[in-house]
């Protein structure tokens, strides 16, 4: 599970493009462990002393592994197909907390996906967004600095659903009709 907020700002050329920007932070409950710990870790080809693990692909394992938290800032370009309906790409900058072998990290990484939106009612939009979270390979941290060696790649595929409020500052005063 996992749920959050986010922030943004659209700005529409004519009528069918529409760029933006914006920004999420969610909490998360995934996670990974238990007592298969060392069979679930595989060395990795980077390591230049032989002792870094990374855990594999699409998977956060290892002892109490968890990802507690994270947020991205996007860029985003779309087409409106109907003057409702707006399909679009997003890509940008990702970063999270993660807990892994006792340790606490904030890994930074990139993100990409895309999504559908439909402003259902006005200044109400709904949509639907597909999201890769690639967070960098960190090592586990002690409390003084001090890497342990073990190092881990979170890969994250988020399909998620939400509803926007749009505030539409900055746009034109509405026009008044008058009889």
């Amino acid at each position: 599970m996992l749920g959050g907020l986010q922030v943004g700002y659209n700005y529409q050329f004519g009528q069918s493009i529409v760029i933006g920007v914006e920004t999420d932070f969610q909490g998360t409950s995934i996670s990974g462990g238990g007592n298969n710990a060392s069979q679930s870790l595989i060395l990795s080809p980077y390591g230049a002393r032989g002792s870094e693990f990374l855990a594999p692909i699409g998977a956060l394992t290892g002892a109490n592994t968890s990802l507690s938290w994270f947020g991205t800032v996007r860029g985003r370009v779309g087409y409106l197909f109907l003057p409702t309906l707006l399909i679009y790409g997003t890509g940008g900058f990702a970063y999270g907390q993660v807990d892994a072998f006792g340790f606490s990290n904030t890994p930074t990484g990139w993100t990409a996906g895309g999504g559908v939106e439909w402003m259902f009612a006005p200044n109400w939009s709904a949509k639907a967004e597909y999201l890769y979270v690639d967070l960098s390979s960190n090592g586990a941290t002690g409390g003084l600095g001090f890497n342990w060696g073990y190092y881990y790649h979170p890969q994250i595929n988020v399909v998620r659903a939400g509803v926007n409020y749009h505030f539409n500052w900055g746009a034109p005063a509405p026009v008044i009709a008058k009889y």
